[in-house]
């Protein structure tokens, strides 16, 4: 099951913003009273909606007019290399209008014109589906607001406005005039139940399992990570001082119809508290983390996880000794940021230093800027954001190299992170690897050589 797209978009002040803090239950997008809209750049949500996960897309508005932020040019622009950028990866599965629940108007058409005649170029078959919005004085609840639809169904056709189906709703909550309870909830499930039924199946599904190979330093979040994206404690959450680096544990869980495959990795530690007795440990540990992976069929994906603070060198190092040693550069790689539960949007994290990641050399395939505290406010916006995250990748092929050339391949890199070969001269790496790695002896004196 990969995670769907759906994009919001419309004119500027008809309440897309609403829309979407509608759909998500919470207040994440700004909103504006304002004629001038307030979305500048397209923004992403992440939502599970009936066990299906979702990016939501909202867009900037069309017709802000000369007052405007942005011409309607670069308004179709921005959509235009969105849809590109979106088709390229995973596809657009729905594209939500939204419209203000007044009567329909040339503006409306040219409106929606100019949004599907974008789509019919860059990706046809997109269902696109009407949201009409602020129809609180016509009825409390979806059905009664369903007249709307009826009195101007006739008038949308004769403007050859077409839809794969609407909802007719409100974006007030139950508190605003004029007050009714179970009105907002009644909305949200309507516009739920639009999604679920309009948005296109993923272009494939897969049954294959998603094999993710989870690292970080220790004490980043790791066990409540894991946790997080299982829904359940699988993870014991406590640092383990006596782990070494690339000791693993594994633990397999469902994400949806989706079987994971986690290896929760211990990542390189700082320099001056690596001996020579840890790196062989080291060694050790990466000749069980390549057999358990060959035997899985390979990787999937990479998933960095970081806490919220500098970029130390031994950050850089884990993202290269996993993503160019291990993966041979051959696996996206996805970051996680964690303990972001003091940020008010958890998502600002990222654009602040998305930069300064690039310039360490630490550039990703995606991210998710979450809080692992379980009973936090935001533990449920994280849970949506690391499954929409996740589900991207569970239908693309995983990578994996002969086991032999494969361990050589990590011992050197390992080896050449950690410091100077010192500790391997005058030693027997043929016996070691034979006798304390369980390797054949023909398999170890060729891995060995790769040391030398």
């Amino acid at each position: 099951m990969s995670t769907r797209n759906v994009l919001v978009v419309g004119e500027s002040g008809v309440g897309k913003s609403s829309l979407i803090n509608l759909i998500l239950g919470e207040g994440r997008a700004l909103v504006s009273n304002a004629a001038v809209g307030v979305t500048l750049e397209t923004t992403r949500h992440p939502i599970t909606i009936f066990q299906h996960s979702y990016y939501l897309w909202d867009t900037p508005g069309l017709n802000e007019g000369t007052q405007g932020n942005m011409t309607s040019k670069r308004v179709e622009e921005i959509l235009r290399n969105l849809l590109m950028q979106l088709e390229k990866a995973h596809g657009v599965h729905l594209l939500i209008i939204c419209f203000r629940g007044t009567k329909v108007t040339r503006t409306m058409q040219q409106t929606y014109m100019s949004i599907t005649g974008i789509c019919s170029k860059v990706s046809p078959n997109i269902p696109v589906a009407a949201v009409i919005t602020e129809l609180e004085k016509i009825g409390n609840s979806p059905e009664e607001m369903e007249i709307w639809w009826e009195n101007n169904q006739n008038k949308l056709l004769a403007y050859s406005m077409h839809f794969a189906g609407h909802a007719c709703v409100t974006t007030l909550t139950d508190e605003c005039h004029p007050p009714m309870a179970g009105r907002y909830r009644k909305c949200q499930i309507a516009v739920h139940q639009l999604i679920q039924r309009c948005s296109r199946s993923p272009k494939s599904t897969s049954s294959n399992d998603l094999n993710v190979v989870l690292f970080g330093e220790t004490g980043v979040g790791k066990s409540s990570l894991i946790n997080l994206m299982a829904g359940k404690e699988v993870a014991k959450v406590s640092p383990d001082a006596n782990a070494c680096t690339l000791d693993s544990d594994e633990y397999v869980f469902q994400m949806g119809p989706a079987r994971i495959r986690m290896w929760d990795t211990v990542g390189l530690e700082e320099p001056d508290t690596i001996n020579e007795d840890r790196c062989f440990n080291a060694i050790e540990k990466a000749i069980q983390l390549i057999k358990s992976l060959s035997a899985a069929g390979g990787i999937s994906l990479l998933l960095f996880c970081i806490r919220a603070n500098r970029v130390t060198v031994t950050i850089q190092n884990n993202f290269r000794l996993f993503y160019e040693v291990l993966g041979r550069k051959e696996v996206p790689v996805a970051l996680v940021v964690t303990h972001l539960e003091r940020e008010q949007q958890m998502e600002d994290w990222w654009p602040r230093n998305e930069k300064m990641l690039e310039r360490y050399g630490i550039i990703t395939a995606g991210h998710a800027c979450i809080t692992g505290v379980v009973g936090h406010p935001k533990y449920q916006q994280s849970q949506d954001t690391i499954r929409a995250l996740l589900l991207q990748y569970d239908e693309q092929g995983k990578f994996m190299m002969p086991s032999e050339a494969w361990i050589g391949r990590l011992l050197r890199g390992l080896v050449s992170f950690v410091g100077d070969k010192a500790f391997l001269r005058g030693r027997d790496m043929v016996r070691i690897l034979t006798k304390r790695c369980q390797l054949r002896p023909d398999v170890a004196q060729r891995v060995a050589a790769c040391l030398e």
